[in-house]
């Protein structure tokens, strides 16, 4: 997974794979906005990728750096509500100010179990 592909483009939200430098867990980066319209698509994304990593990859690792928008279905499948846990391990990366000040609104004691981290 290290060669940079696009996975999914609907001209609001673009999924690249690409391998991650640092530990070589499958990379995902997102940008865009995800909404209802794209969130079941990228969680088959999320499935897909995680089912087709390498064995012994216990995380994919996803980037939300370039993401400019998120709705509640969207928090869902990125695992970031607390109590909505998927069947797969997500690393978030970068998460945008607007998504903390959404899950602090969400969930004010913190989002511990979601496993994001800005």
């Amino acid at each position: 997974m290290s060669a940079r592909r696009v996975l999914f483009d609907d001209g609001r939200l673009c999924v690249v794979a690409n391998g991650d430098a640092v530990s070589g867990a499958p990379a995902l980066v997102l940008s865009g906005e995800i909404d209802r319209n794209n969130s079941d698509r990228l969680g088959a994304i999320l499935a897909e990728v995680r089912v087709t990593a390498r064995m012994g990859d216990d995380v994919v690792v996803v980037d939300l750096a370039e993401v400019s928008f998120v709705d509640l279905s969207g928090l869902r499948v990125l695992d970031l509500l607390p109590g909505v846990r998927q069947q797969r391990a997500l690393r978030v990366l970068n998460t945008p100010p607007f998504v903390r000040r959404l899950l602090g609104l969400l969930a004010p004691g913190g989002c511990d179990e979601g496993g994001w981290s800005g």
